[in-house]
């Protein structure tokens, strides 16, 4: 398939949005679980402090998805640090449109994430794959990628709204 994998801008947030809403049903997600808006999106990603870095794969001009769409897949991601290993970047999010699978799309998308990774000093890529996606986990290890639930034992955790919350009240003892 040809397209051209791109940064992201403003404009494409919206459809962004729109693939995020896709994820959210693969999920489970409710409508209402998805908290981020298309404000917020273009602001975190575009505001006076990027908190994301996103790349998209567009059909060439003429070409459109089922739903009238030039952009078939993203991936977004973000810088973290690991105190042992330094800079690491975090995909949150690679996503191609069903009707476009198998076409080196994600390859592509996640080499660009990669080629950022390397470009700025980062040593490592981490992203969760859900226990249940097996095609996705061998996606990723065709890549190099490991599980490091099965060759580290890692557990994720994470704190949401309320436990949030609680834990930032702590703070004030």
């Amino acid at each position: 398939m040809s397209c051209t994998i791109r940064p992201c801008t403003v404009k494409d947030c919206k459809v962004i949005m729109q693939l995020i809403k896709e994820i959210a049903i693969v999920y489970n997600v409710s409508p209402a679980g998805i908290k981020v808006n298309l404000e917020a999106l273009q602001e975190d990603g575009f505001g006076a402090r990027p908190q994301f870095d996103c790349y998209v794969a567009e059909l060439p001009p003429g070409q459109k998805s089922k739903k009238g769409e030039s952009i078939v897949g993203y991936v977004l991601s973000t810088f973290t640090y690991s105190a042992w290993k330094g800079r690491n970047l975090y995909v949150d999010n690679l996503y191609v449109l069903p009707e476009f699978r198998g076409q080196q799309i994600g390859k592509r998308l996640i080499a660009k994430a990669a080629e950022v990774a390397v470009s700025q000093g980062c040593v490592q890529l981490h992203m969760h794959v859900a226990s249940w996606k097996a095609s996705e986990k061998s996606f990723l290890a065709r890549r190099g990628g490991e599980d490091l639930t099965v060759k580290e034992g890692w557990t994720l955790f994470h704190f949401e709204d309320a436990a949030l919350q609680r834990l930032a009240a702590e703070s004030k003892f």
